[in-house]
C-alpha cells in the first residue's frame, strides 16, 4: 500500500543526520503519519521510565506490534493493524529519521477533546496513560518525519530495547542520506492552531 503522494513531499539530502538514539512507536501510528502528512505522539514515561526523555535532535524509528490493537486504536484505522509480533533481532531497516518540533502539556482530562481528530489513538486509551503516574504530565510531541528513500540496516542490543521503555540506543550511530520529508506544512499548521489554546 503506498501511505504518501510525492506531489505532498519534497526531497531532502540527509547526510548530516547521525542517528544513535531509536524511539519505538506503533507501526500502525507510523502508518497514520504518512497519511495524515504529519507526526503527533503522546508520552508520559513507560514503566521502566520516570520521564520521557526529550530528545532535542533527530532519531530514528523502530516500529513496534506490541500494544496497538482493536482496544486503543479507533475503529476507522482498525485497518492499519497489522496481526504482526515485535522482534527484537539485535538489528532492523531503519526507514524513519524524526525531530520534535513541538511539545504540549495536556493538563487536564478535557484538552483532549480539542485534539481528538488529529491522531489514531481512542480516547479511553490517552485517558488510561493521563491517569498513569498523576504526578507525571501527559505531552503532545509534534514531529517533523522522514523517510529513507533506502531503508538502513542498523544493529542495536535486543536486552536494552525490549520492555515498556521508549528509547534505546544503536550499536553505533549511523549516517542516514536522501530521504523523504513526510511532514506537510499545510497538515502541520492544522494540527498547531488546534493546540494554539494549550
Amino acid at each position: 500500500m503506498i501511505l504518501y503522494n510525492p506531489r505532498f513531499i519534497k526531497l531532502k539530502h540527509a547526510n548530516n543526520m547521525i542517528i544513535d538514539n531509536i524511539l519505538k512507536e506503533w507501526s500502525s501510528a507510523l502508518d497514520f503519519f504518512e497519511l495524515k502528512k504529519y507526526g503527533l505522539i503522546f508520552r508520559k514515561g513507560g514503566i521502566h521510565e520516570k520521564n520521557f526523555k526529550l530528545e532535542d535532535s533527530y532519531f530514528g524509528i523502530f516500529k513496534t506490534f506490541e500494544h496497538e490493537s482493536k482496544e486503543t486504536i479507533k475503529d476507522k484505522y482498525h485497518y492499519l493493524l497489522k496481526d504482526l509480533d515485535t522482534k527484537y533481532e539485535g538489528f532492523f531497516d531503519l526507514e524513519y529519521v524524526c525531530k520534535i518540533t513541538k511539545s504540549y502539556e495536556i493538563d487536564e482530562i478535557r484538552a483532549l477533546d480539542l485534539i481528538d481528530d488529529l491522531h489514531p489513538w481512542k480516547k479511553e486509551y490517552l485517558i488510561d496513560r493521563f491517569n498513569f503516574r498523576q504526578k507525571t504530565s501527559l505531552f503532545a510531541y509534534i514531529l517533523e518525519i522522514n523517510k529513507l528513500k533506502i531503508p538502513k540496516k542498523v544493529d542495536y542490543d535486543p536486552e536494552k530495547a525490549k520492555g515498556c521503555k521508549s528509547w534505546f540506543n544503536l550499536s553505533s550511530p549511523v549516517n542516514t542520506f536522501a530521504t523523504v520529508q513526510i511532514s506537510d506544512k499545510m497538515n502541520e499548521n492544522r494540527v498547531l492552531r488546534a493546540f494554539k489554546d494549550f
